[in-house]
């Protein structure tokens, strides 16, 4: 195993590599989701050492990752975007543990000295299931941090963005509304 990609190693104080590459969908397809380039590393070090400490500092409890590095074929299977920050090692997605995801999103959003680039926080209806949520953060090493705010609704037809935090019950409103 190349040790500078070992999954046990660590990004940060609480962080390690393998919570970043970790993915069902990797796995199934057989897809090699590690950084290649020490750039996609070291963009993960500073995601986690500038942003998710401090955002797992701030909001007393744990972050769990659900997504963070992805490989060209796994942003492109899972429906990423063509220009995702995660395939840079600039984004992950996480939720914070036994947290509330909207309060968590408004309270980072908030904080001015923390150098996101993009703050969003995602919310997707399923058929006969609670909404998921989970908040998406990125962090840009090298150039400036644009500190945008964006809710994403989908509802598995549509998908709306709005920018700042929004809850889920903004969206149930406008989509029966719409519906009227």
């Amino acid at each position: 195993m190349n040790k500078l990609y070992d999954p046990r190693r660590s990004v940060s104080k609480h962080f390690r590599l393998g919570e970043f590459t970790k993915s069902i969908t990797a796995e199934r397809h057989q897809l090699y989701n590690i950084p290649r380039e020490e750039s996609e590393l070291a963009n993960l070090r500073a995601l986690a050492d500038q942003v998710l400490e401090p955002a797992r500092q701030l909001l007393a409890t744990p972050l769990l990752i659900t997504s963070g590095y992805r490989c060209a074929t796994l942003n492109r299977l899972i429906g990423g975007a063509a220009q995702s920050q995660h395939m840079l090692g600039e984004a992950t997605d996480f939720i914070p543990k036994g947290g509330d995801v909207e309060e968590a999103a408004l309270l980072l959003s908030c904080q001015p000295d923390l150098p996101f680039d993009q703050l969003i926080l995602e919310i997707r209806l399923r058929d006969d299931a609670a909404p998921v949520r989970w908040i998406h953060i990125s962090h840009k090493r090298l150039g400036g941090n644009r500190r945008e705010v964006f809710t994403v609704f989908t509802d598995g037809q549509n998908k709306q963005t709005c920018s700042g935090i929004h809850s889920l019950c903004n969206f149930i409103t406008d989509v029966n509304h719409n519906a009227a």
